[in-house]
C-alpha cells in the first residue's frame, strides 16, 4: 500500500477465488533459513482454555472481506468459544483511532490491524506473541519484528510493489524480459518512441505536492534496485539517504516518468493507475498486487494473458517493495492469550491459503503459492512466489508517515527541474535526520 497514506489503503493481490476443498498440508517451506523455525518454543493454550471475546480493530474495505469471509471464520473453527467483534476503519482514520487508543492506554481493542511503515511505532505497546509457525516466510520479513522470543507484529497481508511487461508489446519491439535496470529503461523508452500515445512505456505511481505518492511508491523501489536506502537496515531508523544509488534512483524515476503515461504524475486516485494496465495503455511499470488483480478477468482487462509480474533486476539482486499489514496484540488487551491465539492461527498457512482462495488475498508465505489449486487457477504464482521472497522493507521509521508528504514535495520540484537530483536528496536527507532527531531516534 504501500504506498503510504491513501496508496496503501488501495493494494490487494490475486483474483478471487473459490474455496473448492479443505486446505491442504502444507508444502515444503521455502529456502528461508527461518522455514523450519518458530516464534517460540514455548508452550500456546489449548482450545479449550482460550475464551471470552476479543475485539479486532482493523481496515475495511477488501481487508474487511478476508477477515469475514476466510481470516475470522478459520479461527473460529479452531477456537469455537471465542467471540470475536471486527471493527472496520478507513486508511488514515485506522492509523488515528489505533495511536489514539495506546496513548490513552486502552483496553478496548485486543488486535490491531497496522500497515508497515507504523508497526515500528507501535512496538513500545506489543506484547512479543509466541509460538507462531513461521515457515514459508521470508526472513527479510521477519527479522525486523522479532522481539522477546516471538514476533511483536505478525505480518498476515502481502502486498508487494514489483515491476510488470507486456510480453506483447517486448515481442513487437524486439526485446524479451529485462535483466537489468538498464533493459527496463530502454524498454521504456523505446515504446514511448515507437508506440506512444497509443502504448505508453511506463506507468506507476509517481505522483507528486501533499500527501501519498512517489517517495512511498515508484520512487522506494527504484531505491532499493539501486541498492540504497531510507534508513539503515541495521536498525531501520537512522537515515542513510544521502548516497550516489538515491541520486541514481532519482533521476531513474524522472527518466521513467518523460517516457511514460502523461498522468503518470497527476493521477486523479489510484483506480486510473489500475486503468491505465487494464486497458492496454502501458507496457511496462511499477504496480502493487491490486492494481493488477484482475488482469486476466476479460470482463475487466483488454491484456488477458499478456501481462507478466517479476521483481526489479536490481544492482544486488531481485528486489520488490514490501507493504505488508501486520497483527499486533497490545499490551493493555484484557484478553491476551485469545488475542494471541487468533493471530496464530489467522497467520497460518492453512488460513492465508483459504483467504487466498476465497477472496484473493495476497499471502504473506511464499509456500500459499505453491498450492496445486491455486496455481491451477493463477498462471503468475510462481512469479509471485519469487516477488514475495525478494521483497525488502523501505519504510522502517516510525518517522514515515510525517515524512512523506514532505518527500514528495522535493520530489515534484526535482521533476519540475527546479532542483538538482543531488539537491533533492541531500533535501529529503536533511528532513529524515530532522524528524528522526525529534523524534529522539538518533
Amino acid at each position: 500500500m504501500a504506498a503510504g497514506g491513501a496508496v496503501a489503503a488501495a493494494v490487494v493481490g490475486g483474483a478471487l477465488w473459490y474455496l473448492g476443498r479443505t486446505p491442504s498440508t502444507p508444502p515444503a517451506t521455502t529456502s528461508s533459513p527461518a522455514a523450519t523455525a518458530t516464534a517460540s518454543t514455548a508452550t500456546t493454550p489449548t482450545t479449550s482454555a482460550v475464551g471470552g471475546k476479543i475485539v479486532i480493530l482493523a481496515r475495511s474495505d477488501y481487508h474487511q472481506d478476508a477477515h469475514m469471509k476466510a481470516l475470522i471464520p478459520y479461527f473460529k473453527s479452531k477456537y469455537p468459544g471465542v467471540e470475536v467483534e471486527y471493527i472496520p476503519k478507513g486508511y488514515n482514520d485506522l492509523y488515528q483511532v489505533a495511536k489514539l487508543a495506546m496513548t490513552r492506554g486502552s483496553s478496548d481493542y485486543d488486535v490491531l490491524y497496522l500497515d508497515e511503515p507504523w508497526i515500528r511505532e507501535f512496538k513500545q505497546w506489543a506484547i512479543a506473541v509466541d509460538g507462531v509457525d513461521l515457515s514459508g516466510y521470508p526472513n527479510k520479513v521477519l527479522e525486523p519484528v522479532r522481539a522477546g522470543g516471538g514476533l511483536y507484529a505478525v505480518p498476515i497481508l502481502g502486498n508487494y510493489n514489483f515491476y510488470f511487461y507486456r510480453s506483447d508489446v517486448l515481442e513487437q519491439i524486439n526485446e524479451s524480459e529485462p535483466r537489468s535496470l538498464d533493459d527496463m529503461m530502454r524498454i521504456a523508452e523505446t515504446v514511448q518512441r515507437k508506440l506512444a500515445p497509443k502504448i505508453y512505456g511506463f506507468t506507476g505511481n509517481f505522483t507528486v505536492g501533499q500527501g501519498s505518492g512517489a517517495a512511498g511508491d515508484a520512487y522506494a523501489l527504484l531505491l532499493l534496485a539501486y541498492g540504497g536506502a531510507f534508513f539503515d537496515p541495521k536498525d531501520g531508523v537512522t537515515p542513510v539517504l544521502d548516497s550516489q544509488e538515491a541520486v541514481d534512483a532519482l533521476k531513474t524515476a524522472k527518466f521513467f516518468v518523460k517516457n511514460g503515461h502523461p498522468q503518470i504524475t497527476s493521477w486523479p486516485d489510484l483506480r486510473a493507475i489500475h486503468e491505465s494496465v487494464y486497458q492496454g495503455e502501458a507496457a511496462s511499470g511499477l504496480v502493487w498486487n491490486g492494481w493488477i488483480q484482475y488482469v486476466d478477468d476479460p470482463q475487466r482487462s483488454k491484456v488477458v494473458g499478456k501481462v507478466e509480474v517479476m521483481a526489479l533486476p536490481g544492482r544486488k539482486g531481485p528486489v520488490a517493495h514490501t507493504g505488508i499489514w501486520h497483527y499486533v496484540v497490545p499490551k493493555f488487551s484484557r484478553n491476551q492469550e485469545a488475542a494471541k491465539a487468533f493471530v496464530r492461527a489467522a497467520t497460518s498457512y492453512e488460513a492465508q491459503l483459504k483467504a487466498q482462495r476465497e477472496v484473493g488475498m495476497p499471502p504473506t508465505r511464499a509456500t500459499v503459492y505453491a498450492d496445486a489449486e491455486v496455481r491451477r487457477r493463477n498462471r503468475l504464482a510462481d512469479s509471485y512466489a519469487k516477488i514475495i521472497e525478494a521483497g525488502t522493507p523501505a519504510r522502517t521509521s516510525p518517522i514515515w508517515t510525517a515524512a512523506q508528504p514532505r518527500l514528495n514535495e522535493i520530489i515534484a520540484k526535482y521533476f519540475q527541474d527546479a532542483i538538482s537530483a543531488e539537491d533533492a536528496v541531500r533535501q529529503m536527507h536533511a528532513v529524515l535526520v530532522d524528524l528522526s532527531k525529534r523524534e529522539g531516534l538518533i
